[in-house]
C-alpha cells in the first residue's frame, strides 16, 4: 500500500515531511504500522499511535525515525512485549506512552537507552514487580506513572535512579508500604498519588519533607481514618490533597473533621472522596471538579494533560 493508498483509506494526510504522525483511534493495526514504518520520513519527531489494535511493534527495529523521535504514544494497544524498544535508538526521546496495554514485564528496560526521557506512562498494564528500575537509568526523567498495575513493592526507589522526579503515580495497585520514601529524595517532587492501594500505615511521611510537592492524593479501604499524620508531614507548597475513605467511616468525627480544617486553614483546597468511586480524581482541562460530601475551599480545579495533549 502506497502512502496515497493509506491517507485514503484512514483519511490521513501523511508525507514524507510530516513531522507529527498522529493516528489516534483509526485503528490501523499491525499492518497499517507495517506501512508507516515503511515510509522514509525525513524529520519526524512525534509518533502517536494510541487505539490502534497494535498488537506487535516488532517493524520498529527496521526504520531509522527512532533517531530523531521526540514523543512515542504506544497507549491503548495490545502490547504483550516491547523487547523491540531496546533494538532501535532515541537519542531525543522525551515522552513515552505505554499505558493501557497488556504489558506484564518491562525488564527490556534495563537495556534502552533513553538519555532524554522526561516522562513514562506505564498504567494500566499488568506489571506486579518494577525491581528493574534498580537497573534503569533515566537520568532526565521528571513524571512516571505506574496506576493501576498490580505492584506489591516499591522498596526498589530506593536504589532507582531518578533525581529528577517531580510527578509519581503510584495509586490503585498492591502496594502495603510505602517505608521506601524514607530511603529517598523527595526534594523535587511536586505530585504524589499513592490512593487505593492496601496501605495500613502512613506514618513514615511524617519523616519526610516534601519541599515541593503542591498534590497529594492517599487513602484506601484498609487506612480507614488512620489519617492523624497527615497533619504532621512538612509541606513546603501544598495546594491540593485528596484523601480516599471508606464509606463506612464517618466523615463528621472529630478527628476527620480536624484534617479538613487544618489544610483549610493553610490555603490548601481539601477533598474527601470515596474509595467506592471508580473514577480518577485526575480530569479534563477546563473542567471543575468538586468533590460531594466534604470541605473544599476552593474550586478544585485541576488540569492535566491527555496524552494528545502533551506536546
Amino acid at each position: 500500500m502506497s502512502i496515497q493508498s493509506f491517507n485514503s483509506k484512514y483519511k490521513t494526510e501523511i508525507s514524507e515531511n510530516t513531522e507529527e504522525l498522529d493516528v489516534l483511534g483509526k485503528k490501523i493495526g499491525d499492518e497499517g504500522l507495517k506501512i508507516l514504518c515503511s515510509i522514509k520520513f525525513k524529520k519526524l519527531t512525534q509518533l502517536l499511535l494510541e487505539e490502534n489494535n497494535i498488537s506487535n511493534i516488532d517493524i520498529l527495529a527496521k526504520n531509522n525515525f527512532g533517531k530523531n523521535l521526540v514523543a512515542l504514544d504506544l497507549s491503548t494497544n495490545k502490547l504483550t512485549s516491547i523487547n523491540v524498544l531496546a533494538k532501535v535508538n532515541f537519542p531525543k526521546l522525551n515522552h513515552l506512552f505505554l499505558n493501557s496495554n497488556q504489558l506484564s514485564s518491562i525488564d527490556i528496560f534495563a537495556k534502552v537507552n533513553f538519555p532524554t526521557l522526561k516522562e513514562l506512562n506505564l498504567s494500566s498494564n499488568k506489571l506486579s514487580s518494577i525491581d528493574i528500575f534498580s537497573k534503569v537509568n533515566f537520568p532526565q526523567l521528571k513524571e512516571l506513572d505506574l496506576s493501576k498495575n498490580q505492584i506489591s513493592s516499591i522498596d526498589v526507589l530506593a536504589s532507582s535512579k531518578f533525581p529528577d522526579l517531580e510527578d509519581l503515580c503510584l495509586d490503585q495497585n498492591k502496594i502495603s508500604s510505602i517505608d521506601v520514601f524514607a530511603k529517598i529524595k523527595c526534594d523535587k517532587l511536586k505530585k504524589l498519588k499513592l490512593e487505593k492501594n492496601n496501605l495500613k500505615n502512613i506514618d513514615i511521611l511524617e519523616k519526610i519533607t516534601f519541599n515541593k510537592l503542591n498534590y497529594l492524593s492517599i487513602g484506601d479501604d484498609t487506612l480507614g481514618d488512620k489519617v492523624d499524620c497527615l497533619k504532621k508531614i512538612k509541606f513546603g507548597e501544598l495546594e491540593d490533597i485528596y484523601l480516599y475513605l471508606n464509606d463506612s467511616i464517618d466523615r463528621e468525627t472529630d478527628k476527620i473533621q480536624g484534617i479538613a480544617t487544618y489544610f483549610e486553614e493553610k490555603n490548601v483546597t481539601f477533598n474527601f472522596i470515596s474509595c467506592d468511586d471508580d473514577n480518577d480524581n485526575d480530569i479534563n482541562l477546563d473542567e471543575d471538579f468538586n468533590v460531594g460530601g466534604g470541605k473544599n475551599t476552593g474550586d478544585g480545579g485541576f488540569d492535566v494533560l491527555l496524552n494528545s495533549d502533551a506536546f
